[in-house]
């Protein structure tokens, strides 16, 4: 499962040509959706054919119940209104051409109106289409992917069936952000643990998880996925002191699994500071509830 907490959006292809396989490609993103755990997380559900619809506006934080209950029911670890975005994709009746471009229309208007809204959260875009594009469509998703991009996402393209590598491969962020699904629509089920461990970019833990007030001190965050940004010189910690009050620090080492930060030194003793990290050099943030607090020493 992934701790991260950004904005998840899956644009789904609906043409046609899917037209028998939608159970499968219900079934997956009902799947990989479970995986994201984060009451942090937010999600939206989009689709795709001779136009753009989004199924499910990006939804407001959900409560997670109790470890005990979702040892018992992982279901309920869904909010009820990721459920209901869920039974509204899973009725959907596919048909129509593959306008991918449209789908990322319909993230890019949700992402802008976040980004510009003052909400610095990270996007990651999952992106499944079961075709290639023709000229016309593969320029005007790039042309999208690009814009998304450029608000900061992150975007990972799913390719079944008779897609083109190469067309994905410039949709997305680069070849390493592509999964191809060699076996047909009954294979995407076994690609979810990869795709997981590919887009889960999470923050697990602070040490020291208590510093003295008033010194300077250096922090190890500990998680996953930091070498997914685009270029490792755009990592950055960032130390949320306060709702107003946020500073940025280049790490001075990025591991996959690891980032080594100079932190600010943090003047008042019982001040608690939340970490985040940046993958674009502070246009958006992945938060998390990871926190270091400071004690009379």
């Amino acid at each position: 499962s992934c701790h991260g907490a950004f904005d998840l959006y899956f644009v789904l292809d609906k043409s046609g040509s899917v037209k028998n396989h939608w159970t499968e490609i219900y079934s997956f993103v009902e799947s990989l959706a479970e995986k994201f755990i984060s009451p942090m997380l937010r999600m939206s559900f989009i689709v795709f054919s001779s136009r753009g619809t989004t199924i499910m506006k990006l939804t407001e934080n959900r409560q997670v119940p109790p470890t005990a209950l979702l040892q018992k029911y992982p279901l309920s670890l869904l909010s009820n209104t990721i459920r209901q975005g869920l039974d509204i994709l899973k009725a959907e009746v596919p048909g129509g051409d593959t306008f991918m471009h449209e789908g990322f229309k319909r993230a890019n208007e949700q992402i802008y109106h976040e980004t510009y809204g003052g909400v610095r959260t990270a996007s990651v875009i999952i992106a499944l289409t079961d075709g290639e594009l023709q000229d016309a469509q593969f320029y005007y998703a790039e042309q999208e992917a690009n814009r998304a991009r450029s608000f900061g996402a992150i975007v990972y393209c799913v390719g079944v069936k008779d897609f083109n590598e190469t067309q994905l491969s410039t949709i997305a962020d680069s070849i390493d952000h592509v999964f191809p699904v060699k076996g047909g629509f009954y294979a995407l089920r076994g690609t979810i643990d990869s795709i997981l461990k590919k887009s889960c970019i999470e923050i697990l833990a602070a040490e020291p998880s208590s510093v003295c007030a008033g010194e300077s001190f250096q922090v190890v965050v500990r998680g996953n996925g930091f070498y997914h940004a685009r270029n490792i010189d755009q990592v950055l910690c960032s130390f949320k002191l306060n709702d107003s009050l946020t500073i940025n620090e280049k790490p001075s080492f990025v591991h996959d699994t690891y980032l080594l930060c100079p932190a600010p030194v943090i003047e008042d003793a019982g001040q608690v500071v939340f970490l985040q990290v940046s993958m674009n050099n502070g246009l958006t943030f992945i938060s998390s509830s990871v926190s270091i607090t400071s004690t009379h020493c």
